[in-house]
């Protein structure tokens, strides 16, 4: 049974790209807790390698890194609400998505793990070359974060191909997401 009609009128077999939407949550989940324990292990004193500073927190480097990186997170929430919004506003109205509107869910998808995986990688770089180790769990979260952000439904290509055609009003298919 179609969720409130939200079914797509493309051929039998296609998947919604709607669908990708339950990896955003454990994708900014693990993009916050990245923050989280880097700011926890600067909080404790870590110093800067190599340079003057005793402490990283002190360097603008890692202020910079640290305000970037949550605000990279904050963008990604953003497209995340964004294209959860979309989608319940139109099962609220009972309303089949159009091709653009489901074109942006992708695109939102997209941006959304592209924006997570950077927040990372910032935070990555302000750890160092430990952030690699296997004690740390920001390695962990790097890891589960490059694979989940790397799901096809989330496909950082193929999603911004499909909404750029979409906004120029090409409608042939080239994905079974839409």
């Amino acid at each position: 049974m179609p969720v409130l009609g939200l079914r797509s009128r493309a051929r039998p077999g296609r998947c919604p790209g709607y669908l990708a939407l339950p990896l955003l949550g454990p994708i900014l989940g693990l993009a916050q807790a990245a923050l989280e324990l880097t700011h926890q292990r600067l909080s404790k004193g870590k110093p800067l390698s190599v340079s003057l500073y005793s402490s990283a927190a002190a360097a603008p480097s890692v202020q910079l890194a640290m305000a970037d990186a949550a605000s990279l997170i904050d963008t990604a929430t953003l497209h995340a609400l964004r294209a959860a919004d979309d989608l319940d506003g139109a099962v609220a109205e009972a309303r089949v998505l159009d091709l653009p509107a489901r074109a942006r869910i992708l695109m939102d998808t997209a941006v959304t793990a592209r924006r997570a995986r950077e927040a990372v990688d910032l935070l990555l770089t302000v750890g160092g070359a430990s952030s690699f180790a296997e004690s740390n769990p920001v390695q962990r979260i790097w890891r589960d974060l490059e694979t989940a952000s790397r799901h096809a439904l989330a496909s950082d290509t193929l999603n911004r191909e499909v909404y750029g055609r979409a906004l120029l009003g090409i409608e042939e298919p080239i994905s079974i997401m839409v």
